[in-house]
């Protein structure tokens, strides 16, 4: 029942379209039941089933009454205008109740239209905000594919569920409860036939219904699975072509792909049988109500015309019954589908704040690491130990060690993608868990080795974000990071639309871009991880000339392996498994003839 709540709990900002949904819902089934409960008075008075009545009859809320009011004014009527005047009323009065009973349904359908919409927005918007807040190991253990699978597959499902709920819990039961009352109303004996058969068949339904529940959860986790693949083998579609996998990579993708076809043929083979096996058992019923029935009309306990009008409400509750268990299908895979999304929603947020988080604009003295460890929360292994490390405004500071000593993690902590585990970060003396995120975020801008570029135009990429910052300011920046002259050189310059992952310009022309993303940003603490380790040594020197623009009067944070980018470096820190062994300029570093020294004579050699 809690997946159940949780999935009418996206209702509540709807509940004015809920309230008229029900609302004109009631009208629709009121008036169907009245254009049915016209059908006996006018078969039994037109083809002489019954006698005229002579007068009208004492008012009573009672089955026989009315339908004998029904039938002294029908008989009045035929009477005075003859028997084709009788049924063009008939067809007349069919007409209009019909005209209203489908008006009163198409503006149920319009609110509806307002809460499947809105509830499909609201569902990926909260979905999309959310893992945007992970923590960035969530991330590197589980597959991207998987998470468009949910975006794009389950929440659909979700949406189709809620919609059953909605129609399956409320209008149609609704219904069916209605046409119900009138069935006790003319023979509760016969009714409670109808009624001790339900058991038995909602039994049937819940059994095959729990077992598509299953069914949907995993061929929805196959769907994450297929899409997970498609998404690896385009971001390596060169690896696959280079390596000859494309016939490897395509019989791995079939083999999802026939498994997946198997789990969903399971999934509609179950759903598929929901139909007609509540057809058959809703029509086995009415045969034992028409031979119950008709020796009751027999025995003369119960008229032929109120009979045919019982046959019809038996007839008029099998559709509805039907869209129950459809909707009781649609809300069991919904209800999967719901699953895979909440186990996404109910991860924490990685980035949080504390409840009085103090706001700064900008950074005076220092950036200080006291005593800090760190180990990713589902391992033991310590990726930090007890590093102390005070950095200043105005100056360069390098990392070096080897790959896994820790260097990446050390700027992460800074940026709060991560928090300590033990120890404090602060700037200018507050502790960074105290700041406002976004704060923090806007004192440090970043240029990493991997430069990311969205599929937008080239003065949109540099603006990153900036909406404010105008072309003349985009293109100073672009010509600080030496990338203003080949930008005039493509197709359409400043507006030319990078194509996916930037792949219509080169590495170093995709850094440079990004270069004058972060000299746009004009944050005052700078973070270089590798920014030139993957270029070539043309590109290099471009990219190190804007990246010696960018580093003008800012504390930098510079991360490399290519030891010769960092000689001028105002200290140079060398991490080993953590922990920082030697720290100084590069001549005395080279002087100590320690790790550092060790690792210039390599790259000499």
């Amino acid at each position: 029942m809690k997946d159940i709540r949780r999935l009418l709990s996206y209702l509540a900002r709807y509940k004015g379209h809920v309230a008229f949904n029900i609302v004109f819902n009631l009208f629709y089934v009121l008036t169907s039941f009245f254009s049915i409960a016209l059908v006996a008075p006018f078969v039994s008075v037109l083809f002489g089933l019954v006698e005229e009545v002579g007068q009208v009859p004492a008012f009573r809320l009672d089955p026989d009454v009315l339908m004998q009011y029904a039938y002294y004014y029908i008989g009045r009527f035929q009477s005075q205008h003859g028997m084709m005047s009788g049924l063009l009323l008939v067809a007349m009065a069919f007409v209009l109740v019909t005209l209203i009973s489908n008006v009163f349904r198409y503006f149920a359908f319009f609110h509806l239209a307002y809460i499947r919409s809105g509830m499909l927005r609201d569902l990926r918007q909260n979905f999309y905000a959310h893992i945007m807040y992970l923590p960035l190991s969530y991330f590197s253990e589980r597959k991207k594919g998987d998470l468009l699978s949910r975006l794009n597959m389950d929440i659909p499902d979700v949406e189709w569920a809620i919609v059953s709920s909605l129609q399956g819990v409320i209008m149609e039961p609704l219904y069916v409860m209605t046409f119900a009352i009138g069935l006790f109303s003319l023979d509760y004996q016969l009714s409670l036939l109808v009624l001790l058969a339900f058991p038995f068949i909602l039994y049937v339904i819940g059994k095959v219904g729990s077992r598509l529940k299953a069914a949907s959860g995993k061929v929805q986790a196959m769907m994450g699975q297929m899409v997970s693949m498609v998404e690896e083998s385009l971001n390596g579609i060169r690896i696959v072509k280079s390596f000859n996998l494309i016939d490897w990579v395509g019989r791995k993708f079939s083999d999802y792909n026939m498994q997946y076809v198997k789990a969903l043929n399971g999934v509609y083979r179950r759903r598929d049988l929901s139909s007609p096996l509540t057809e058959i058992l809703l029509v086995a019923v009415t045969m034992g109500i028409l031979g119950f029935g008709g020796s009751r009309v027999l025995a003369g306990k119960m008229s032929p015309d109120l009979f045919v009008l019982y046959i019809l409400l038996i007839i008029k509750i099998i559709s509805p019954s039907k869209h129950v268990v459809t909707a009781f299908y649609n809300i069991q895979k919904g209800r999967a589908a719901l699953g895979r999304i909440q186990q996404v929603l109910d991860e924490v947020p990685g980035e949080q704040e504390v409840p009085q988080a103090v706001a700064k604009a900008g950074f005076q003295t220092e950036i200080c690491y006291r005593d800090v460890s760190f180990h990713y929360p589902d391992s033991e292994a310590s990726v930090l130990q007890h590093v102390n490390l005070k950095i200043e405004k105005g100056k360069t500071y390098a990392l070096v060690g080897a790959s896994g000593a820790g260097k990446t993690t050390m700027v992460d902590l800074l940026s709060r993608f991560y928090d300590v585990s033990e120890g404090a970060i602060s700037i200018d003396g507050i502790d960074i868990r105290d700041l406002k995120i976004d704060d923090l975020r806007a004192l440090v801008g970043t240029v990493g080795q991997h430069p990311f570029v969205w599929h937008d135009t080239v003065a949109n990429n540099i603006r990153f974000g900036m909406e404010s910052a105008s072309m003349e300011e985009v293109m100073e920046a672009a010509k600080k990071a030496n990338a203003h002259d080949f930008i005039m050189a493509l197709p359409q310059g400043y507006d030319t639309v990078l194509g996916d992952a930037g792949m219509t310009v080169s590495g170093g022309q995709r850094q440079r871009i990004t270069i004058a993303r972060a000299i746009l940003k004009n944050a005052p603490i700078l973070v270089l991880d590798e920014a030139t380790s993957a270029l070539d040594t043309e590109s290099e020197v471009l990219v190190q000339e804007a990246l010696s623009k960018l580093m003008e009067g800012r504390t930098s944070i510079v991360i490399a392996h290519r030891l010769s980018t960092i000689r001028n470096a105002d200290h140079i820190v060398v991490f080993e498994k953590g922990r920082i062994v030697e720290e100084g300029s590069h001549q005395v570093l080279l002087d100590a003839g320690g790790h550092y020294a060790h690792y210039v004579n390599l790259q000499n050699i």
